[in-house]
């Protein structure tokens, strides 16, 4: 029964980030042949507020998943943009994406997704400065948008074999987060997140740090993707976790494993280990903030469990969605053979 309740946790879990996952790669792979180096070098090349407003829309228009999320960040990192514009895509693609906050409210109601958005805003705000503060390093184009172009004939084909590469790269830590993420949310006791997190009644402040603290390392533990970790995050929500633990658990996707090991891989050890504590205090600090204004307003939240049953109207759009993208996906990988030797980073 157990191994059939994992299967079926798998496949469910698989087949409903489908799309998202495809249409992230896709997007990168896109972006990466046809926007011009200089629009985005124009755009998003320096740190102010026309173009970090840019860059949260640009995130939470694409709405891609966390895996493909990295890739497209180092896109935009080799078209010029700064630093702190990269992690406010990323940010706002992976926690305030039209598919993420549909998957928040649907678990959590419609209050829950007000305090997600806000505080997910005042990470963005917090990660945009502290990145300044720490000296991420200025971008650097490398022109590789321009070095394919004699093994490619267009644009297209260009990104066809962008998007097989990025998908040969990420494959196996899509798969294995996916299982994990499946495997905790079928296997853990719902009684075990009491034990995990302070009562905050109890301990206040100290609640507060501890639960966001914790709840960073239990998303970075999981390592699960950004929507594949809703599931998890209402669970601690119905058996009385403070909002911040919550709210850091569903933050922290950047922060898994799979994440950092792709960010090694563009960037070194370096970068990645200053980029890890960005997200990390302004992640903590948002978190702690949030729940600092629950308090001080008395807002009233309720617990009750959200999920209904699933309708058939979004079994159908998710059929829908998952033959569309999913199809293009199998186009592009396939006549991205041609280009198996390019380098798509």
């Amino acid at each position: 029964m157990v191994i059939l309740d994992l299967a079926s946790s798998y496949a469910l879990l698989l087949w409903h980030m489908l799309w998202p996952i495809t249409f992230g790669l896709a997007l990168s792979a896109l972006v990466r042949s046809y926007i011009p180096t200089d629009t985005i070098v124009h755009r998003l090349g320096s740190n102010h507020l026309e173009s970090a407003s840019l860059s949260v829309t640009l995130g939470a228009v694409s709405s891609v998943c966390n895996y493909a999320t990295i890739g497209m960040g180092h896109t935009l990192r080799e078209k010029g943009a700064s630093w702190s514009n990269t992690l406010a895509f990323m940010i706002s693609s992976t926690n305030v994406g039209i598919s993420m906050l549909i998957a928040v409210y649907g678990f959590l109601g419609i209050l829950f997704l007000e305090i997600m958005v806000v505080t997910a805003f005042a990470f963005i705000i917090l990660a945009y400065f502290i990145a300044i503060a720490l000296k991420m390093p200025e971008p650097c184009v490398n022109g590789s948008g321009s070095n394919g172009e004699s093994r490619h004939r267009n644009a297209w084909e260009k990104a066809c074999s962008f998007f097989r590469d990025d998908l040969n790269m990420t494959r196996k830590d899509i798969l294995v987060g996916l299982l994990v993420a499946s495997s905790v949310s079928v296997l853990m006791p719902s009684s075990w997140w009491e034990l995990l997190f302070w009562n905050v009644q109890e301990h206040g402040f100290l609640a507060w740090l501890w639960n966001a603290i914790i709840g960073i390392i239990i998303a970075i533990l999981t390592f699960g993707c950004s929507i594949g970790n809703v599931s998890l995050a209402a669970v601690m929500w119905w058996n009385g976790v403070s909002p911040g633990g919550v709210m850091a658990f569903l933050l922290s996707s950047l922060l898994t494993f799979p994440m950092l090991r792709m960010s090694n891989q563009y960037y070194g050890v370096s970068v990645t280990i200053r980029q890890a504590t960005v997200l990390f205090l302004s992640i903590l600090l948002s978190c702690l903030l949030m729940d600092f204004i629950l308090d001080r307003a008395s807002i009233y939240l309720v617990r009750s469990n959200a999920i209904a049953a699933g309708s058939g109207d979004g079994a159908i759009i998710t059929l829908i969605l998952n033959l569309l993208i999913g199809g293009l996906g199998l186009l592009m990988y396939w006549k991205g053979k041609g280009g198996e030797d390019g380098d798509s980073m």
